[in-house]
Parts: structure tokens; C-alpha cells; sequence
């Protein structure tokens, strides 16, 4: 069974060779809080465009119900979404810093399995549901458009989905996937130098 390491013990303990501590729990500290406030920045903006979705199915009168399915589906998709990062903002709130080693590294590694999940499952659903909506939502508005017009419409559409999932997504997950290894590879050496 592993031995619990408090950071702050060891720290003072000038007689033995670590890593320096303080750095990695600064930028693990640093990691945590930049990745928080992003967090509830995106779910500021999720329930911003939620709140746009929802005003415009209360005061536009739509003839198709297609038009409020598109609506349903866009909804599910940002709520579902919403939760996904509401739950990633939990696990980095319950980040203890004064937490033992394998406390912290398990916690962050916690994280790193809900950002994973986020960027496959989560974020395949989102694109689908919203997709999908925006498709069903556009139909009774192309109704009245031109085949030049309804060709515009859905295509700039569905380039603006091809851009987001192919170019931008990998983007972010590269990038989030780069921040938490690094924080967690930290840690791991710090565990290991610890073990020896």
C-alpha cells in the first residue's frame, strides 16, 4: 500500500532531496484554477445561449412542429453539455491542496478521466444533438428560400460543424490533454522520487 506524502512535511524537511514541491503544486494549483474559470466561463456561455433557444421558442410562432423539435434537440444537446462541464467543475473545486501526494495525483487523474469523457462521448453528442436540431430548425425556414438560398443556409451550416469538430475540437483536446499531463506527469515524478 502506498505511503500518503504530505507536501508540506517534506517541504520542511530541508535534509532531503526532492523535486521542488512548491513549484509542482503551483502549477498543478495554476492548471486547477485556469481550468476552473474556464469552466464556469463555458457554462456561463452554454446557459446564455440556452436562455437565447428558449426565448426564441416562447416569443416566435412557428406553423411546423419540425421547428420545435429542431429547438428540443439543440436544448438537449446544450443542457446535456452543461452538465458535463457542471460535473468537471465539482471534481476541481474538491481539489484539496493541502492533500497528500497520491490524494492530489488522484484527484487530477479524476479529472483527466471526466475531460476525456467529455471530449469524446460528451462532445459527439453535443455535436450531434445540435446538428441535428439546427437541421430539423432550418426546415421551415427554407420553406420560403430560393435552392440557392437553402443550399447557403445548410451549408454554411454544416461547414461551420465540419470547422468545429474537425479543426477546433482536436485543438482543445490536444491542448487540455498537453496542460493535465503535464500537471500529472509532475506529480507521478514527485512520487516516484519520493518512493526511492
Amino acid at each position: 500500500m502506498p505511503t500518503n506524502y504530505n507536501f508540506q512535511e517534506i517541504w520542511n524537511q530541508k535534509n532531503i532531496e526532492v523535486p521542488d514541491i512548491k513549484e509542482i503544486k503551483a502549477k498543478a494549483e495554476k492548471y486547477r484554477k485556469r481550468q476552473l474559470l474556464k469552466d464556469i466561463g463555458l457554462i456561463a456561455l452554454l446557459l446564455f445561449i440556452t436562455i437565447i433557444v428558449i426565448t426564441i421558442w416562447i416569443f416566435v410562432k412557428f406553423t411546423f412542429f419540425t421547428t420545435k423539435w429542431g429547438i428540443v434537440f439543440m436544448l438537449i444537446g446544450l443542457v446535456s453539455y452543461t452538465y458535463l462541464v457542471y460535473q468537471n467543475v465539482t471534481i476541481l473545486k474538491k481539489v484539496n491542496t493541502s492533500a497528500s501526494n497520491q490524494e492530489y495525483l488522484l484527484t487530477m487523474k479524476k479529472t483527466e478521466q471526466q475531460q476525456i469523457y467529455m471530449q469524446t462521448r460528451g462532445l459527439s453528442f453535443y455535436y450531434l444533438s445540435l446538428s441535428l436540431g439546427f437541421a430539423i430548425y432550418f426546415y421551415e425556414l427554407t420553406l420560403k428560400m430560393s435552392w440557392l438560398g437553402v443550399a447557403a443556409v445548410y451549408g454554411l451550416t454544416f461547414l461551420w460543424c465540419a470547422i468545429s469538430w474537425f479543426i477546433i475540437r482536436p485543438r482543445q483536446i490536444r491542448k487540455q490533454k498537453e496542460k493535465i499531463s503535464l500537471v500529472i506527469n509532475s506529480l507521478e515524478k514527485l512520487e516516484e522520487s519520493l518512493d526511492e
